[in-house]
Order: C-alpha cells, then structure tokens, then sequence
C-alpha cells in the first residue's frame, strides 16, 4: 500500500514539474518571438531599402535594416585608420591595376535593449559574435604572421556570426510563420543537405535572365514599348565588379581596380562623383529595386546617374503570381514610370526582371541554408552577383561578404550609421552572404583585409 501511495505521490509529482516546464517553454518563445518582431519592425531613418545590403543592398530594400549589433570605437577613429594606411593599401591596388605581381596570402558601444515587463531574458539574440573593430582586424602588413592570425580570426567569427544569425531568425519565424509570409510563398523545405560549390553554381546556371517581354500580357496590350533586344545587347565580359553600397568602401582606395574591369555593376542611387578614389568612375548597369524608381527622392526620371547606362528594375510579386497579377498589385507602382521612361527615352536599355526569378533564387537560398528563412526575396546585391555570373567570366563583388574594414556605416554615400546594415531584418541576407562567401575562390587576406571576392562566371561552369 505505501509503495502504491508513493508511487502515486511520484507520477504526481513529476507531472507538475513536466507541465510547468512546457508552460515556461512555451511563455518563453512567445516573448523571443516578440522581442525578434520589436527588432525587425523598426524603421529606418531614411527611405531606403536595404542596400548589400542595399541600398547597402546596396545590397537593397533601402530598407535592408539588419538586426546584427554591429560594434565599432567611433567614426573618426576608422577615418584616421584609412589615412595611416592610405600609402601602402594605394601602392598595392596600383600594382594591380599596372598587372605588377602582388602577395595573394591570406568598443563595445553600450548598446541598451528596452525589455518588456514580465518577459525573460535572451542573451544571444542580442549578443553577437563578432566584433567589428578596425584596429583589431586590420592588418598594415598583408604578407605578416600577424596578419594571417587576425585574418583567420575575422573569418571564424564572421561565420559565426551567421550562423547565429540564421539560427535565431529561424527560430522567430517557426513560431510566427502567418506574420512572417507576406508573399505567400509556399515552399515546402525538403530534407536538408549540404550542397558541393558545383551543385550550387549548377542551380544559379539553371535559373536564366528573364525580363518581361514587349509580347507578353499585360504590356503588349497596353503598349509597352520594351526594348526588343535582351538586356546589355546580349553582351558577355570577361571581367566585372559587382560594387556594393557598404560604408566599408569609404577609403579603401578602390576604385581604380574597380575601373580596370571590363563591366562594372552598382545599385540603386549610389554615386561615383566625389568618391571615385574608392568607388571608381565607371558604371555599365545598375540594379535598382521599384522604391528607387517611384519615390520622388530618388528623381529617378531626372537624374543623370541614371542615364547612358543599362538598367534592370525589380519589384516583388507574390509567390504563385502572374504577370497580370503583378501588374494590377505591385509593391511599389512602378508600371507608370517605367512606361513613361520608355516613351521619353526610346532608345533606353531599360529592362524589367521577371518576378519569379526572385523566388527561384530564394529556393536556391533556401535549399543550401541548415535553417528556415525569412519569406522575403533576395536583395539587389544577390540579384547583381547571380546578373553578373551570367554574363562574365569572372567577376568580383566589392564588400558583399564584410572585410575587417566594416563599421556602422550603412553606405559609403549616406552619414547615416545603423547596426543593422550587415546581416538583414528583411531580405535573407545573413544567408545570401554565407554562401556567396562559399563561391568565392580567392585567398582570406583578398577578401577580408581587401574587400572583394572573387567567383568564377557559370560559362564556365560544366553541369
């Protein structure tokens, strides 16, 4: 009788205790989720889309906010960093440029979280990994020892960082999938494996370059003078830079290695004038999403920045939609400028992508991540890199994957600073960059002390 009434008292027991776990287990990821959705709904400051962000998007919504904490001692202290080794890194693009031989090796601010009444504490979702610190990273010296140790460092933690990213973002949209799809995309997500640079490079060779064409409806029968010729003439480069907006590229002396391609792409409003020693003078395309061509900030049927170069233009539709669809709910309204832009300018090599293009390349993304992500399209800086695989024989993207040059900077051109202008809050940039940073086929020290990396065009992919 006592070991059945303790048995009893036991089951009893254990039952409470399970019962007030699940109970804390699910109070818990409801206020994770709250806090993630207090993150990812702050607006920017400006009208921008995230740019290469995006317009770090440059990567792009200008609204490419990124929940990342990103850390840095202060603006004019990396200022004065750019000037001491403004000699040495100029020299070392300049023997580039002249095809000289080169060596190919490779605080804390005092962020306050608000915290919700009642609601627990998540350390790592607002805790990251990495430190973005000049002094720290940076080498003078690219050939050293010391170098090579702060280098590999810089990349661990970057990676890191992704992953943690990637981690806690699908976490918050498990729980929140209704709030978190506003494309409606369905996308079931097979089982996950990891995926050889080829299967990867075969997938982006697989998804063609389509814009809409002048035949297609609704355009043909409103009269949509669309250019008859495909985009770029069809034209193929051997070289090209695919040039972010990030605020890294503010002295990185730059721009005449930029110049020295055969084919140079930038996004949305960013300029070359008053920054051509960083960001070169040459621009042959530019990717702009439908916020820059409707808002009247952008002046897009105005500004000369605009003009006497190809353009490709994107703007999302839903998952599943038509054309036609497309046409009659856009995000932006685009259609009235374009068709005006095209009746203004005839001769314009103005081009519009296809919106389901979007989604293929978000599958690609999808299907190479160990996490869900966010159900938002690619940003401009993906949409350029795939753009440019397609049309070079190599190309290289200037400071899509960090360099240890980075800070809070968003872009090079905008004073504005903003912690989130590294890994996304809208587009599923920690992803696009972790795998872009996979492609890459370029030494550590190019791409984390120099700022670019360096893939091999899919024409010269076998599949």
């Amino acid at each position: 009788m006592k070991a059945a009434a303790m048995s009893v008292w036991v089951f009893i027991n254990l039952l409470c205790f399970g019962m007030c776990g699940y109970l804390y287990l699910i109070w818990s990821q409801y206020w994770m989720y709250i806090e993630k959705q207090r993150l990812f709904n702050k607006t920017p400051a400006t009208p921008q889309k995230a740019s290469g962000s995006i317009l770090n998007e440059q990567n792009t919504y200008i609204s490419e906010q990124y929940p990342l904490r990103i850390l840095y001692n202060s603006t004019s202290r990396m200022e004065s960093m750019h000037k001491n080794r403004r000699s040495a890194v100029g020299a070392f693009w300049s023997s580039i440029v002249v095809g000289k031989p080169s060596s190919s090796q490779d605080h804390p601010s005092n962020n306050v979280v608000k915290k919700v009444h009642g609601s627990p504490r998540f350390p790592n979702i607002h805790k990251q990994i990495l430190e973005f610190d000049t002094d720290k990273y940076m080498c003078e010296d690219f050939t050293t020892i010391d170098c090579e140790e702060r280098t590999k460092e810089f990349k661990e933690l970057l990676l890191k960082e992704f992953h943690r990213v990637l981690m806690g973002d699908s976490k918050v949209f498990r729980s929140g999938l209704n709030s978190q799809n506003p494309y409606d995309v369905k996308y079931e997500v097979g089982n996950q494996k990891e995926r050889s640079k080829q299967e990867v490079m075969c997938a982006l060779k697989r998804v063609r370059v389509r814009t809409v064409l002048r035949s297609e409806e609704p355009f043909a029968r409103l009269g949509y003078r669309i250019p008859i010729a495909p985009l770029l003439a069809g034209r193929t480069f051997n070289t090209c830079a695919v040039v972010t907006s990030a605020g890294a590229l503010l002295g990185s002396r730059l721009g005449d290695f930029i110049d020295s391609h055969d084919m140079v792409l930038r996004f949305n409003n960013a300029p070359t004038e008053n920054y051509t020693e960083d960001v070169g003078t040459k621009t042959t395309i530019r990717i702009l999403n439908s916020q820059v061509v409707t808002k009247p900030d952008y002046r897009f049927l105005d500004d000369p920045i605009y003009k006497g170069i190809s353009l490709l233009i994107w703007d999302p539709a839903n998952y599943s939609s038509s054309l036609e669809s497309w046409y009659n709910h856009p995000d932006y309204p685009l259609f009235p400028v374009y068709k005006k832009l095209l009746e203004t300018t005839p001769d314009i090599d103005v081009h519009l992508l296809n919106p389901q293009v979007l989604w293929s390349l978000w599958a690609i993304l999808q299907d190479t991540s160990p996490y869900r992500l966010r159900r938002n399209p690619p940003s401009s800086g993906f949409l350029g890199i795939w753009f440019a695989l397609h049309r070079c024989n190599r190309i290289r993207v200037f400071e899509y994957v960090p360099s240890a040059r980075a800070t809070r900077r968003c872009h090079y051109h905008a004073p504005r600073d903003d912690p989130a202008c590294t890994l996304g809050a809208w587009h599923p940039l920690a992803q696009e960059k972790a795998l872009a940073e996979s492609l890459r086929d370029n030494s550590d020290v190019d791409v984390f002390q120099r700022g670019f990396i360096d893939i091999t065009g899919l024409r010269n992919i076998q599949c």
